[in-house]
């Protein structure tokens, strides 16, 4: 019988899916759409229609079943408690997928961005979230669920802070940010009371968001004040959760703690100022600890497909290989 590795990485925008087999080559990748609960209509009932029609996909097109599928690996975006890692977990089985890890979506980027497999990761694109992994196997999740657990980054949350800043300083004498006359140009209005009736129009469209998250970042660039105060103390913000992992992971055992950073924020962010503040936060708050940042250049499906591997191969080096067939 022929074995393959499964690897997921499920997010609220896209998903991207790859098949391995059991000697770590790439069989084939997939591209899907959002298989994260909380954004879809349907919620848990479509999520499960979802990855149903994605394993059909990759069993139609190599001839296989669920029992061909030895190891799968599944980080997802709205695993975010133990109730909803069950959840997700019993429609997998379901699914006839047996032999499977399932966790939060930001821990691949610890297993893409680290050879090792330990350290922590700042997740920072359409929401945020800090996961950590020691030498243990000891994992912990900081954030991830909104306003629940006082998130501020993210580019949703980014958008959010301009819209509200360009609205303190047209109605509550709040200080001039360029991204004022930003907004006015993109919403096509001359007046300030159209602003909330044209920005709520326009906040059910995700390339909207998208855009007045970059026009943040551009306001940035041109020494905006506060555009550069929004990105800092978001940056200072994600530091914090990465100062809390570090506490509750210890890495006693590393000499240098790496930190990656992922997701699109972080990744395509034209102005330093959000990534610098992270650094700053970090560094101050462990002065005798080396810590060492840097972008996760690799997708993080190939953390999944990494730790697929794992399960079937412990102790091989796997990450060079995995990573050098993904990008």
């Amino acid at each position: 019988m022929k074995s393959f590795v499964l690897g997921v990485d499920g997010g609220g925008s896209n998903t991207q899916c790859a098949l391995f087999d059991i000697e770590g080559n790439q069989v084939d990748f997939l591209d899907w759409g959002p298989t994260n609960h909380e954004v879809l209509p349907g919620g848990f009932e479509q999520l499960e229609e979802e990855l149903g029609q994605m394993f059909d996909t990759f069993y139609a097109r190599h001839s296989i079943q669920a029992s061909n599928l030895v190891s799968c690996a599944f980080g997802m975006a709205g695993v975010d408690t133990k109730l909803q890692s069950e959840i997700i977990g019993n429609m997998i089985r379901r699914l006839g997928i047996k032999e499977f890890v399932l966790s939060n979506d930001a821990y691949l980027g610890v297993k893409a961005g680290c050879p090792s497999g330990v350290g922590i990761c700042v997740i920072n694109g359409t929401g945020a979230t800090i996961a950590g992994i020691n030498s243990q196997g000891q994992m912990v999740q900081i954030g991830g669920q909104g306003y629940l657990t006082g998130d501020v980054g993210g580019g949703g949350a980014l958008a959010t802070a301009a819209i509200s800043e360009v609205y303190d300083h047209l109605f509550r004498g709040g200080p001039y940010t360029i991204m004022v006359d930003q907004f006015f140009e993109v919403l096509q209005i001359s007046s300030k009371h159209d602003y909330m009736d044209a920005v709520t129009a326009n906040l059910q469209d995700r390339s909207k968001r998208v855009e007045f998250t970059k026009m943040l970042f551009d306001a940035a660039n041109q020494g905006d004040a506060v555009a550069l105060s929004i990105l800092r103390h978001v940056g200072k913000e994600l530091g914090r959760s990465v100062n809390g992992a570090i506490q509750e992971l210890g890495f006693d055992d590393v000499k240098v703690i790496d930190v990656v950073l992922a997701g699109s924020v972080n990744v395509k962010g034209s102005n330093p100022a959000l990534v610098d503040a992270i650094k700053e936060e970090v560094i101050v708050k462990n002065p005798t600890r080396n810590v060492d940042f840097f972008i996760l250049h690799h997708p993080p499906v190939a953390g999944a497909v990494i730790w697929a591997l794992e399960k079937v191969y412990r102790g091989q080096d796997l990450f060079d290989k995995i990573v050098g067939q993904l990008g």
